[in-house]
């Protein structure tokens, strides 16, 4: 990704302001569907070594640079992603959307789901083994 930093100091002392900026482009047509918006991206090691070389690189070469680029795809990944400090292989993989795979934290969560229920003033009471009524079977009640 292409960013702009600088580094301040106070000129009446003090630790120094590092700062640091992400540039954005509109979006790839392969990105639109998710954002109007995406980081400019550098596009392989010439462009990397030339955006750090900013001071030996004339400014009108490092702003061509900054453009949507076209050789990025997108696919489902888990929501594993969601919790950054996850740092997994699972972050990237490709998910099924069709066939979730189900996680062990939902499966847990499913598990409890099934063993509470809500009150009609909204309070969610554990349902326990004797407390379920079984409807009566006709059949045995016709036998006897």
């Amino acid at each position: 990704m292409a960013g702009v930093f600088d580094k301040w100091t106070p000129k009446e002392g003090g630790a120094p302001l590092f700062t640091y900026s992400i540039i954005t482009v509109d979006s790839s047509p392969a990105m639109t569907w998710i954002h109007h918006r995406m980081p400019a991206i550098l596009d392989g090691d010439n462009e990397v070594r030339d955006w750090l070389d900013f001071g030996a690189i004339p400014l009108s070469k490092a702003v061509k640079l900054i453009r949507p680029v076209t050789c990025i795809q997108s696919h489902p990944v888990s929501t594993v992603v969601n919790n950054s400090r996850n740092n997994t292989p699972e972050c990237i993989t490709k998910v099924d959307l069709e066939n979730p795979k189900k996680s062990a934290s939902s499966k847990l969560m499913m598990s409890w789901l099934g063993k509470h229920k809500k009150e009609p003033d909204g309070q969610s009471v554990e349902i326990k083994k004797e407390d379920t009524v079984t409807e009566p079977d006709d059949k045995k009640l016709k036998q006897s």
